[in-house]
């Protein structure tokens, strides 16, 4: 089996977003691999018919804005944001070396580019929920990204709260009890 040396965990600044960076996080400790942290966004999905379902399910929405604003204000506010949701989420860990990357465009395909671009060995998504109409409108997404992926792609469990000891569905210890180098 690869060594993991690159772990690419894509966030979109949710609770559920910061549960699955944590477990990225310890599992980029455990493995001494460098992690990247991307956030992309979409300026042609704001105010959608995706934000109505979203609010339905209590993720986050982002306010509405009356006029356009220029791009390169959206990546340098987008910038901050992640600067500051990593800087809350892991810290100065100086045990993990934390990269961080904006991306503006569709969110699987920019994810997909991003982990080649990056060579990731490790594509982390989280789960955010349980409910069936949760995965009808998002599900398509974490189907899309687990065909497409460049590489070996693990789904957090939802709520995992102890992150040290990677338990869950699937865990990096599972993942070498089954494929052995």
């Amino acid at each position: 089996m690869k060594k993991i040396r690159k772990i690419l965990v894509p966030v979109d600044f949710s609770e559920a977003s910061a549960n699955g960076l944590k477990y990225a996080a310890s599992l980029a400790k455990g493995t001494k691999a460098e992690l990247t942290v991307l956030h992309v966004f979409d300026k042609e999905e704001r105010g959608s018919f995706v934000d109505s379902l979203s609010a339905m399910e209590g993720w986050p929405v982002p306010p509405r804005v009356s006029s356009p604003m220029p791009v390169d204000a959206w990546l340098r506010e987008k910038s901050l944001d992640l600067y500051n949701f990593v800087q809350r989420v892991v810290g100065n860990s100086d045990r993990v070396t934390v990269k961080r990357r904006i991306e503006m465009g569709k969110p699987v395909k920019e994810i997909i580019r991003v982990a080649k671009d990056e060579r990731a060995d490790l594509l982390v998504l989280v789960l955010k929920s349980r409910s069936l109409f949760s995965y009808l409108v998002a599900g398509s997404t974490l189907i899309k990204l687990t065909l497409r992926s460049p590489c070996p792609v693990l789904l957090t469990p939802l709520g995992s709260e102890n992150h040290s000891k990677l338990k869950g569905s699937l865990s990096w210890a599972r993942l070498q009890e089954s494929h052995p180098p």
